[in-house]
């Protein structure tokens, strides 16, 4: 079952933070409640992750993923590379300066392999992903660079 979910909403941060807030992958199973587990593998030049190794919950189900990221200045970027799941797809935050805040776009597109209905995959992904956002927006507007996060 394929699903995709955009959805775009402000974070009353400056967009670095928020840059700097999704930068902290490891940091990932405090907002996202698709992951329990986020472990840095690799990282690029500029110290943000690269590689990680994920355990996501999917349809009442766990799957350990390999994540390969991309970074711009105003993209984190996400691609499934392994899953032992077969989950296939990705996605993306855009973060742009907005007028209250930074504007961010959520996206993501996966392929879950489960032999559930369609309408009901849909569902559960999009209240999943709605959650994510709102657990986001705090996380990120509270977010600063603290003794609990060190890029190593």
């Amino acid at each position: 079952m394929r699903t995709k979910t955009d959805i775009r909403f402000v974070v009353d941060a400056d967009p670095e933070q928020v840059m700097d807030a999704l930068a902290a992958v490891e940091m990932l199973p405090e907002w996202s409640t698709s992951y329990s587990d986020a472990r840095v593998a690799s990282r690029d030049d500029n110290l943000r992750p690269r590689r990680v190794f994920v355990k996501a919950e999917l349809m009442g189900g766990s799957d350990l993923q390999v994540l390969e990221y991309e970074w711009t200045e105003t993209r984190s970027s996400w691609e499934v590379a392994d899953s032992t799941r077969g989950v296939k797809g990705g996605g993306w935050f855009e973060v742009t300066e907005g007028e209250q805040g930074a504007d961010v776009w959520y996206h993501v597109e996966l392929y879950i392999p489960i032999p559930v209905p369609g309408m009901l995959v849909s569902r559960t992904m999009r209240r999943s992903n709605e959650a994510v956002v709102q657990n986001f927006i705090e996380f990120a507007e509270g977010f600063t660079e603290n003794e609990n996060y060190q890029a190593v």
